[in-house]
C-alpha cells in the first residue's frame, strides 16, 4: 500500500509481485499433487499448469511498462495473461469430458491481442484496451463457468461448484471493469493509475488464480474419490453391484417404495452346484459360472431393477413396483434363462441350476428382514430338490 492525498491506494507493483510468487508456489503444488493422480488424469493438470505458468511471465511484461515499447508490454503481457485463462478453460472442458475447443479459445486471445496492439500503437486509448481485455476475460472465464454448470444440477456441495463460482466471480469483476470504462472512458492511463474496478481485477488475476487452481485440484481429488467409491460398489468379477452398493441401493428403493406406496420385491438366488463346479473344474470355471449367471440375469431384469452379488454364489435382485406374485413370475423366468442356457467351459457345457427365494418387502419392514425371509425361502427351495422358486409366506 502507498499513501496519497486522498488516503491509501493499492500499490499495483506489490500486487504483481505477490501474484508472481503465488503463481510459482501454486505451480510447484500442482506439479507435486499431479504425481499422485492416475496417468489419464494428469493431462488436464498439465494443461492447467502451463496456463498458470504464463501468468508470472505476463505480469513481468506488464511491469516493464516504460522500459520496453508499449505495444510489447501491453499486447504481449495481456496476451499471455489471456492465454493462461484460455489454457485453464481447455483443461476444465477436457476434465469435464467436453471438447477442448482449443482453437476457439486461442482465437479469442488472438483477436484480443490484435485489438490491444491497435489501441496501443496506432490509436492509443487506455479504456479501449481495458474493454477489449475485459470482453476476452469474460469469454474465457465464462467458458470455465459454463463447463462446470452441470455441477449445480447435482445435490451436495462439490469442488466443481466452488471452482465454477470463483470463475463466475471473475466474470462479474471483468464486466464491472468494462462498465466502468465504457461509462467514463479515458484515452490516457495505465494499470499504475488504477481505479476501483482495476484494483479488484488485478487482485483477482494475481491472487485469485491460486484459489481457482486449488479448486481444480479438489475437482481431481473428488473425481478420484468417486472412482474409488464406484469400484467399492461394483463387484469386479461379475460387474454387478457389490454388497455395499446393493445395500445402499436397497435402502433407497425401500424409502421410495414407502414414499410412493408401491410394492418392492426381493429375489435371492443361490447356485445349486457351485461347490461341485469349483471342486471338479477349478475356480476359473466357478468364476465363469458366476459371470454367466450375472449376464443371463441382466437379460431378464428390467432397467429399473437392481442386481447385486451378496457374496459367494448368492445374488440378489430388487424389483421395484413389483408385488410377490409378479416377482415369482420374474423369478421363474430368471431360473429358466440361467439353467437352460448352459455355460461353455473348454468345450464342455456346465448346467447352472439355481434356487430362488422370493419375498415382498412389508410396509413396516427393513430391507435386511426381507432379505432374511427371501433367504429362508431359498433354502426351502434347496430342501425341495433345488432348481426351483419358493415364495416366502405372506410375501
Amino acid at each position: 500500500m502507498v499513501a496519497d492525498g486522498d488516503g491509501m491506494a493499492l500499490d499495483v507493483l506489490s500486487v504483481m509481485q505477490v501474484g508472481v510468487l503465488l503463481s510459482a508456489l501454486t505451480v510447484l503444488f500442482l506439479a507435486q499433487a499431479g504425481q499422485h493422480f492416475p496417468a489419464e488424469r494428469r493431462r488436464h493438470l498439465r494443461i492447467w499448469t502451463v496456463g498458470l505458468l504464463l501468468h508470472p511471465l505476463a505480469w513481468v511484461m506488464l511491469a516493464m511498462r516504460g522500459q520496453v515499447p508499449d505495444p510489447v508490454s501491453i499486447s504481449l503481457g495481456n496476451g499471455l495473461l489471456l492465454l493462461g485463462f484460455a489454457e485453464m478453460a481447455r483443461a476444465v472442458r477436457g476434465f469435464q469430458g467436453l471438447p477442448e475447443r482449443r482453437y476457439h479459445l486461442w482465437g479469442v486471445v488472438l483477436v484480443a491481442v490484435a485489438g490491444l496492439a491497435w489501441f496501443s500503437e496506432f490509436r492509443p486509448h487506455y479504456s479501449a484496451r481495458v474493454m477489449i481485455n475485459s470482453v476476452a476475460a469474460t469469454m474465457l472465464l465464462g467458458a470455465i463457468t459454463l463447463a462446470l454448470s452441470a455441477a449445480y444440477r447435482r445435490d451436495g456441495f462439490t469442488a466443481a461448484r466452488l471452482t465454477g463460482s470463483f470463475a463466475a466471480f471473475g466474470v462479474l469483476v471483468a464486466c464491472w471493469r468494462f462498465a466502468e470504462h465504457s461509462l467514463a472512458p479515458r484515452a490516457q492511463g495505465s494499470l499504475f493509475e488504477a481505479g476501483p474496478s482495476d484494483i479488484v481485477v488485478f487482485t483477482y488475476a494475481c491472487v485469485g488464480m491460486m484459489f481457482l487452481s486449488l479448486g481444480f485440484i479438489l475437482m481431481h481429488t473428488e473425481r478420484a474419490y468417486e472412482d474409488l467409491r464406484r469400484l467399492a460398489m461394483v463387484d469386479p468379477l461379475t460387474g454387478v453391484l457389490a454388497r455395499s452398493g446393493l445395500v445402499e441401493q436397497g435402502h433407497r428403493l425401500v424409502s421410495e417404495s414407502r414414499r410412493h406406496g408401491r410394492p418392492l420385491a426381493v429375489l435371492l438366488l443361490d447356485m445349486d452346484q457351485f461347490k461341485t463346479v469349483n471342486d471338479t473344474l477349478g475356480h476359473a470355471a466357478g468364476d465363469g459360472v458366476l459371470r454367466h449367471l450375472a449376464a443371463r440375469a441382466r437379460l431378464v431384469l428390467r432397467g429399473e431393477d437392481v442386481l447385486g452379488r451378496l457374496g459367494g454364489d448368492e445374488f440378489v435382485a430388487l424389483l421395484p413396483s413389483t408385488d410377490a406374485a409378479g416377482a415369482a413370475v420374474v423369478a421363474e423366468r430368471l431360473r429358466d434363462a440361467i439353467n437352460h442356457a448352459h455355460m461353455l467351459y473348454r468345450g464342455e457345457e456346465i448346467p447352472v441350476p439355481v434356487s430362488i427365494g422370493v419375498a415382498q418387502v412389508r410396509a413396516d419392514e427393513a430391507l435386511e428382514a426381507a432379505l432374511q425371509r427371501a433367504d429362508l425361502a431359498m433354502y426351502e427351495a434347496k430342501r425341495a430338490g433345488g432348481d426351483r422358486v419358493e415364495l416366502s409366506p405372506a410375501g
